[in-house]
């Protein structure tokens, strides 16, 4: 009997696989990340041997562990052709082509005693989506559609409905939205539920696929390094350099991004003045990947050291490897190097709701996506989801307070953090559900 662990990257919205035989002692990963000690350990536990890597297109969004894998355990990492088979003990792992998401995608198909059993299909079918098919840019998004169209209606029809499905891409990666979170379904029930299989459609179907949120910015060569081969890192991450508040901020006049990995009400009561502020509560090597350019040096700050740990795993996974360190002592040591802090106000949304009521001078500023901000919005309140506030932020008078909010918080205080770097004084963070808004029985403006 096969055996399949999922080993989730929760900040990404990944999945890779364990996929083993432990009655003939093999296994392989599916899509694995830089970070392999978890896979070992999953291995160790099973008591199999991992004899290869698969990945199911050439990666945007994190640095593939193939190459680590080879490296620690002499994973055999050779390219797998369509239609190519590899046995692992008595299964059968056989490609496919399935492109959409990127044009050489592939999905794997295990084969057990000459039934298929399981379906890797990375971004090809996720649940309740699929993943995107604009990241080779505006001029290929529309044949990759089409391919993924093809995908779904032609080069996976001859699958049982019964057949276990598991997709790399789920809920939260920016590599396809709209679906559910989770990590295994079946052919069948995707058939039923998913609107990419029900909609057969030609232009209906590109209506659905092409309407996609914007994608972090280091996504444009995240494709790059993979293909590059990344430096490797062995199978612990690196030490973090502990360091004092003059180191840090003598590497901050010299370029370097300090990122507060607090939570959002703790970073508004003290900071350092110019910091970002990305919890480690939410997905930090998106965000940090999105504002941050790669190759600039990092000093991560205001956590815990296992924040501070989690964060440096995050922000390997993505290729970000300049880390310098962490600054040793937290705000108390900032303070009393005899520099300041700043801080901000925090409020919920019923307070905003007051203040725009009231009709005081005051700027709202809402740093959601496009399609958040067109469902709806509060009257009056200027639009500059997260990335653009860097550009955008003189757009915003400076004598009159401004509070930025989002749909929970989180990137509110990431915009709250940029808007302090572009120079303003008064910044007043909505930390709260936006649905309030509606709880509160307040209107909004649509587009």
């Amino acid at each position: 009997m096969y055996t399949v662990e999922a080993i989730p990257a929760s900040e990404l919205g990944n999945a890779s696989f364990v996929v083993a035989d432990p009655d003939r002692g093999v296994g392989l990963i599916v899509d694995p990340l830089r970070d392999i000690e978890r896979y070992l350990t999953v291995a160790k536990n099973l008591n199999v041997k991992l004899t290869h890597a698969l990945d199911t297109h050439l990666h945007n969004d994190y640095v593939s562990g193939r190459r680590e894998l080879a490296a620690e355990v002499g994973a055999n990492v050779d390219e797998l052709a369509p239609g190519g088979e590899l046995q692992l003990g008595q299964l059968t792992i056989r490609a496919i082509h399935t492109p959409g998401h990127t044009p050489d995608h592939k999905s794997y198909q295990l084969n057990e005693g000459g039934r298929p059993r399981a379906l890797f299909s990375g971004g090809a079918v996720m649940l309740g989506a699929i993943a995107r098919t604009d990241l080779f840019g505006p001029h290929m998004a529309v044949h990759l559609a089409l391919e993924a169209l093809s995908t779904l209606q032609v080069r996976l029809r001859g699958l049982p409905d019964e057949i276990k499905v598991f997709p790399t891409h789920g809920g939260g990666s920016f590599c396809g939205t709209g679906g559910r979170s989770g990590h295994e379904t079946t052919l069948g029930n995707e058939r039923q539920t998913n609107p990419f299989f029900l909609t057969a459609e030609v232009m209906p179907f590109l209506a659905r696929v092409l309407n996609q949120p914007r994608y972090p910015t280091y996504y444009r060569d995240m494709a790059a390094v993979n293909r590059g081969g990344p430096a490797l890192i062995g199978l612990t991450l690196p030490p973090l350099t502990r360091l004092a508040a003059d180191e840090v901020a003598r590497m901050m006049d010299g370029g370097a991004a300090v990122v507060d990995v607090r939570e959002g009400r703790d970073y508004d009561r003290a900071h350092i003045p110019g910091s970002y502020s990305v919890g480690i509560d939410g997905p930090v090597s998106v965000w940090v990947g999105w504002l941050i350019a790669r190759g600039r040096p990092i000093v991560l700050a205001g956590g815990s050291e296992a924040q501070h740990r989690k964060a440096q795993r995050q922000l390997l996974r993505i290729g970000f490897d300049t880390i310098a360190g962490e600054f040793d002592g937290g705000m108390d040591a900032w303070r009393a190097s005899g520099r300041d802090l700043s801080s901000f106000e925090t409020v919920d949304v019923e307070d905003m709701a007051q203040w725009v009521l009231s009709a005081e001078p005051m700027t709202v500023v809402d740093a959601r996506d496009e399609h958040e901000w067109a469902s709806g919005h509060v009257p009056g309140a200027v639009h500059m989801y997260v990335p653009d506030v860097p550009s955008r932020a003189p757009e915003i008078p400076h004598d009159a307070p401004v509070a930025v909010h989002c749909a929970s918080g989180y990137r509110a205080g990431i915009a709250a953090s940029l808007l302090e770097q572009a120079g303003l004084k008064r910044i007043i963070h909505v930390n709260g559900e936006y649905s309030d808004w509606d709880r509160l029985h307040l209107a909004q403006s649509r587009v």
